[in-house]
C-alpha cells in the first residue's frame, strides 16, 4: 500500500491539476476521515454547494457529484439541499433547492437561512471559492466574480457551528483552503481558495470525489449506494440538454473536465469493487 489509500488510488487517477501533489503533501485517507465524521451526525438537512460558471452556463463537473451525493444523503435519511445559483437551474428538481442571487445577501439573511434549515453540515463540490483578494478565479485565472454568487458566505457562516466538507479538483474550490500549505507554491498559476473546511476530499475530477466518498459509504454501511455508469450518463445528459459544459473544453457536450467519457465507467467500477470487496 503506497501513501494513497483506496479510494484516492482511484479518485486520483489521470490527475492533470496538481492534486496528486497535494495527496504526496498530505497523505491522509481524506475520504475515510469525511465518511467517518459524516456518520457521526444526527439526521437533517444537508447543505449541498455546488456549480461552477463556465462560459455562460455551471459546467457538469459538480453538479453530477451533488446529484448523487443528495440522493445518497436521502437514502440516509437525510434531507438534502441543493444551494446554488440560476446557471443550475432546475438541475435539481427532485430536491429542494435554494438559488442564491449573483450580488448574494446581507448576513442577516444568511443567518436566517440557517436558522431555518438548521442544517447538520454543509457539503461543497467543485464550487468556486473567493481567493485572499477576494476573487473568483477559475483554472485559466480569470475572475468570475460577477456571474459567481457569493454562497461562500453561507458556507463560512454555516461551518462555525456544523461539520463542513469540501471537494475539489484544481485548489480554487471551497474547502481548499485546507491545503494552503502546497496551493501556495508558484506551480499554481492562480491564487488557491483560502475558504477552508473540517473535511476536505480532493481527487482528478470532484465528481469522482463525490462517488468516492459515496463508495465509503456503501462499503461502511454494507448498503447499495454508488450510481451505475448509467445513471450517471443519463443525469450528464439531462443537465448537457440544459447547456451544462465540460469545463476544458467549453463545450455542452457528453464529458466532464476534457476526460474521455470512456474513463468514467472504469472510475465507477474500481471504487463499486473497492465499496463491495470484503
Amino acid at each position: 500500500m503506497n501513501a494513497f489509500s483506496s479510494i484516492e488510488a482511484i479518485t486520483l487517477q489521470h490527475s492533470t491539476r496538481h492534486m496528486d501533489k497535494i495527496q504526496a503533501h498530505f497523505p491522509q485517507a481524506h475520504t475515510q476521515k469525511a465518511v467517518e465524521a459524516f456518520l457521526k451526525l444526527d439526521k437533517g438537512v444537508v447543505f449541498i454547494y455546488t456549480g461552477f460558471y463556465v462560459a455562460g452556463f455551471a459546467e457538469t463537473d459538480g453538479p453530477l457529484g451533488a446529484y448523487f451525493l443528495a440522493k445518497t444523503f436521502q437514502t440516509l435519511g437525510f434531507t438534502p439541499v441543493i444551494i446554488t445559483d440560476h446557471f443550475c437551474e432546475d438541475y435539481f428538481f427532485e430536491f429542494k433547492t435554494l438559488y442564491i442571487p449573483l450580488e448574494g445577501l446581507f448576513k442577516e439573511q444568511y443567518e436566517l437561512l440557517l436558522n431555518t434549515y438548521k442544517p447538520v453540515c454543509h457539503f461543497a463540490i467543485e464550487r468556486c471559492g473567493q481567493n485572499k483578494e477576494g476573487q473568483y478565479l477559475n483554472a485559466r485565472g480569470v475572475d468570475i466574480k460577477e456571474f459567481t454568487a457569493p454562497v461562500d458566505e453561507l458556507f463560512k457562516l454555516g461551518s462555525k457551528t456544523a461539520p463542513s466538507f469540501g471537494i475539489g479538483d484544481g485548489g480554487n474550490e471551497i474547502g481548499m483552503g485546507s491545503f494552503a500549505e502546497v496551493l501556495k507554491n508558484k506551480e499554481f498559476f492562480y491564487d488557491y481558495c483560502v475558504i477552508s473546511c473540517d473535511y476536505p476530499i480532493i481527487a482528478s475530477v470532484s465528481n469522482w470525489g463525490g462517488y468516492g466518498f459515496i463508495a465509503e459509504l456503501e462499503k461502511v454501511l454494507h448498503v447499495n449506494l454508488l450510481p451505475s455508469f448509467e445513471e450517471v450518463e443519463k443525469y450528464l445528459a439531462f443537465i448537457v440538454s440544459k447547456g451544462s459544459v465540460d469545463g476544458i473544453k467549453r463545450e455542452s457536450v457528453m464529458s466532464v473536465d476534457g476526460k474521455e467519457w470512456s474513463i468514467e465507467p472504469q472510475i465507477l467500477q474500481a471504487l463499486k469493487e473497492y465499496a463491495t470487496k470484503g
